[in-house]
């Protein structure tokens, strides 16, 4: 196996911004096609960060759909990937979608078992993941995943919903609201704003914060949730098309 050692400064804007790393080894030829065994349906059973493993934020089912050299998730394309199985330990690059940038890391394939360390820095000095293993490794997330026969007819089916709202106590306005709506979420982009007062999420009053909490995580992705609230003493209904839970926070990719 050819391998070379490139020092340099690069500035890459695959993902739109500018990413400057420092010496980094790579195999000299990359492959133009991807590995033939990434291809296929991954559950992901478990995360690893810093020597503590742990099952997937929100619980469900995560799945990797790998189609080409494309990542799958809840119907959606996340992620594009270049591979080299001719290096040791192998190399994965994943360059994500949203949000925009590319994580450096190492994957391998044991029978039906894939495992991907990626490195959750992608800006400034970053060191591309050496091993498997995260102790004392602060950047560096593992994750597993176990291969399934195939992917599920509904792509969210076992999916962590996500709505992308805060919501706390007012104890002046003795009432719920809204903290905040999350950069990008599915309750920004139906129009939720700071310090609107819930009074139903669905078909539930939102009598106190644990009832207006549990109904918003009892949505199923994929479906309409309508949020009744008072805004400036008006009172409207504003509709969130609730999402599946970002796989970068399931991750813990950050």
């Amino acid at each position: 196996m050819n391998r070379v050692t490139v020092t340099r400064v690069v500035f890459t804007v695959a993902c739109g911004v500018l990413v400057a790393s420092g010496e980094a080894t790579r195999a000299a030829d990359p492959p133009a096609d991807p590995p033939a065994e990434l291809p296929g349906c991954w559950k992901l059973v478990s995360t690893e960060a810093n020597g503590k493993s742990s099952d997937p934020l929100g619980g469900g089912q995560p799945r990797w759909v790998v189609k080409g050299d494309k990542v799958f998730y809840g119907g959606a394309e996340i992620a594009r990937f270049t591979a080299d199985p001719s290096t040791t330990p192998r190399v994965l690059d994943l360059t994500c979608r949203d949000p925009e940038r590319v994580h450096e890391g190492i994957y391998a394939v044991e029978k039906d078992t894939l495992k991907v360390c990626l490195n959750k820095r992608t800006e400034g000095a970053k060191d591309r993941p050496s091993q498997f293993v995260t102790k004392d490794q602060e950047d560096w997330v593992l994750l597993v995943f176990e291969r399934e026969k195939a992917a599920p007819e509904d792509a969210t089916e076992g999916l962590a919903a996500f709505a992308g709202v805060v919501l706390q106590k007012d104890e002046d306005k003795k009432a719920v609201v809204v903290a905040a709506p999350l950069k990008g979420s599915p309750a920004e982009k139906a129009g939720l704003k700071k310090g609107d007062a819930v009074l139903k999420v669905g078909a539930t009053a939102a009598t106190d914060l644990e009832t207006a909490v549990k109904a918003v995580r009892a949505a199923k992705p994929g479906t309409a949730l309508e949020f009744r609230i008072d805004r400036d003493g008006k009172e409207q209904t504003i509709t969130v098309k609730v999402g599946v839970l970002p796989f970068h926070w399931v991750a813990g990719l950050g």
